[in-house]
């Protein structure tokens, strides 16, 4: 197995940007987005979420759902989208937010800044702020403040990983902030992706993707960790969680494998019964 760092030999810049075209095996994901945003927008419609900002740009914001009031504080549960750093945004992937919901839980569909305008290490920071900004406010959104679930596909999964490994301290806030964590087609090495045409954007150095990177940071959550991505997807997003679990030995991990699913799949199978569902929601809330 490759170290993190990394990439597998004899791997040349044609195979790595097909390795990461995430779109090249979804049939229309043109459709499929469209299909997420008009159900999110019926989520919207029939549960209006409130909106909670953690910075002056419009989209460092967060889409909070909540269930029915229920006794004691509920879990919360925080989704971070993919999109390669690059796109997307927190309102397509409200229609994630039902079986959560149904569980008892607060889900919260957080967004942050896009490069070009501003670098991967800004969107880590953004996430960041966001997970310590809904923790601060857990008590007026009937949640709790700490244990915070926390479940990202694509770069989401990425974001995840480097919010399992922030000092909360920095942020004012105890280190067990954040609990249990799901990654789904995550990106936890990023320098196959300096390396592929996702760089012709990102503009990551060297540096900055080895500082960017999960694998070369200690986690500071206890888990656990569950890391899952579609069977049908190219094998270096099956490599890319190896190396996680690898790298975190110290940190409970579950790698959870998909019958078949595109990358598209691996993520809209949280909104749709089976194991996906059931295990993530099980983890992240409890029930």
């Amino acid at each position: 197995m490759t170290e993190p760092g990394d990439v597998p030999e004899g791997a040349t810049r044609e195979w790595l940007d097909a390795q990461y075209d995430a779109r090249a095996l979804e049939p229309d994901p043109d459709a499929t987005l469209a299909d997420w945003q008009a159900r999110s927008g019926a989520m919207r419609r029939d549960h209006p979420p409130q909106v909670i900002t953690y910075g002056d740009d419009p989209r460092q914001g967060v889409d909070v759902y909540s269930p029915a009031p229920g006794h004691g504080p509920a879990p919360l549960v925080v989704f971070v989208h993919g999109g390669y750093w690059q796109a997307l945004d927190k309102e397509t992937f409200g229609f994630l937010a039902e079986p959560f919901l149904a569980a008892g839980a607060v889900f919260a569909s957080l967004d942050y800044r896009l490069v070009p305008d501003v670098a991967v290490a800004d969107v880590v920071a953004d996430v960041r702020a966001g997970i310590a900004e809904l923790a601060r406010r857990a008590g007026d959104l009937g949640a709790r403040a700490t244990g915070l679930g926390l479940v990202g596909h694509s770069a989401g999964g990425h974001l995840v990983a480097m919010a399992m490994a922030t000092d909360w301290a920095d942020h004012g806030l105890p280190a067990d902030t954040v609990g249990p964590v799901v990654g789904i087609s995550g990106l936890y090495d990023l320098e196959p992706i300096r390396r592929s045409y996702l760089n012709d954007v990102l503009g990551m150095s060297p540096d900055d993707a080895r500082r960017s990177s999960p694998v070369h940071h200690a986690p500071t959550g206890p888990g656990p960790l569950m890391l899952t991505c579609g069977g049908d997807e190219p094998g270096e997003f099956e490599r890319q969680q190896r190396l996680l679990a690898t790298a975190w030995p110290g940190v409970p991990t579950t790698i959870l494998p998909q019958s078949g699913g595109t990358h598209f799949d691996a993520c809209a199978r949280l909104a749709a019964p089976g194991p996906v569902q059931e295990a993530t929601v099980r983890m992240l809330t409890g029930a």
